[in-house]
């Protein structure tokens, strides 16, 4: 007894992301109809052999002769037999060459205005699970070769039927022509034969524009994904929120230990005092502002400190100008024009300092 996985496709509601679409098509899977290429090709070898037919005739008419007169000569000397067979071969196959380009070209055309040029390597390499009877016996009894069973019968059924009427009318024509020369009946059967093969070329090229509809939609409900499969997704695309996290937090405690390492080479540490703490540091020889090379707040401002002490540098107490710079100016900044003024009488000041300190 066949059971379908209904649940399967209840669950799979939401339509497939532009990444699944790329590595389905990365593998091969695209929606394509296989019938309407075959028919594109089929309808350009019917437009080559109605527009080349005439140097095929020709041709097969040549090689007639060449089998009924050279070839029973040389079959009744039992020589060179074989010869002649291969050049009426060559030349039937030379004829019909320009009819296999053209329908090989119209296919190759057809094909890709389905899917876009798409290369696929991964296709050549065998894929042993298709050996496996139990899964290839769940491929045959699917919902998908249940429909393909149905199409191609009512294919058939529909050509079948198309070629009875279409015959039925030629058949009736046949009956009168048992007196007419032989050539008009030769050109009779051709114009008939062509017609009849258009009649069912353009038959099949309907149909088969109704299966490329069929296959897009079925493929666009063979792929269709949860809302599981969307976030698994998204959080594969975005990364683990738990590693961004830490990747955060490894970026902030290196960026935190460079910036104690520069709290040495400052010249003065601003403070407000208790909250705020700056550390600005200065070259007049190469620098052309005072840059700031560490701050931060309560506890981080206590370190920055606690480091200023045992490395001495000097700390200055100046509320605002402490509050200003830590909101204005970034780390590893210089100091804008608007702060020259106070920060240069800071410096001043601990340059001061300094020398009285070295008398």
């Amino acid at each position: 007894m066949i059971t379908w996985n209904l649940q399967y496709f209840a669950e799979k509601t939401e339509p497939a992301t532009a990444k699944k679409r790329g590595e389905l098509r990365g593998k091969g899977q695209v929606a394509r109809s296989m019938d309407l290429t075959m028919a594109i090709s089929l309808l350009a070898f019917l437009v080559g052999l109605k527009i080349f037919g005439g140097g095929l005739l020709n041709a097969l008419f040549v090689s007639m002769q060449m089998l009924l007169t050279d070839g029973i000569m040389h079959a009744s000397a039992g020589t060179g037999i074989t010869a002649i067979v291969m050049t009426v071969l060559k030349q039937v196959l030379f004829a019909l060459l320009p009819l296999i380009i053209v329908g090989f070209i119209a296919g190759l055309i057809a094909s890709i205005a389905q899917t876009g040029i798409t290369f696929t390597p991964n296709v050549l390499i065998p894929d042993l699970t298709r050996l496996n009877p139990i899964t290839g016996f769940q491929r045959f009894f699917s919902l998908n070769s249940f429909g393909e069973l149905l199409k191609s019968t009512l294919k058939i059924l529909i050509i079948g039927i198309v070629i009875y009427i279409v015959l039925t009318g030629i058949l009736s024509q046949m009956y009168q022509m048992n007196q007419a020369d032989p050539t008009y009946i030769l050109e009779f059967y051709i114009q008939n034969a062509l017609q009849l093969m258009f009649t069912v070329a353009g038959i099949y090229t309907a149909i088969a524009i109704l299966d490329l509809f069929y296959q897009r939609f079925s493929f666009e409900r063979k792929i269709r994904m949860s809302k599981d499969e969307i976030k698994d997704e998204m959080k594969q695309a975005e990364g683990n929120p738990q590693i961004k996290g830490k990747i955060r937090q490894q970026g902030r405690t290196i960026a935190f230990q460079r910036m104690m390492r520069n709290v040495p080479k400052a010249d003065v540490i601003i403070t407000n005092p208790t909250h705020y703490a700056v550390a600005l540091r200065y070259d007049a020889m190469t620098m052309h502002a005072p840059q700031l090379v560490a701050k931060g707040v309560d506890n981080i401002a206590l370190r920055i400190k606690e480091i200023a002490v045992e490395n001495d540098v000097p700390i200055v107490e100046n509320r605002q100008l402490a509050r200003t710079i830590y909101q204005v100016v970034e780390l590893d900044d210089f100091i804008p024009g608007t702060l020259f003024a106070a920060v240069a009488e800071v410096l001043a000041y601990v340059y001061r300092l300094r020398g009285s300190l070295q008398r």
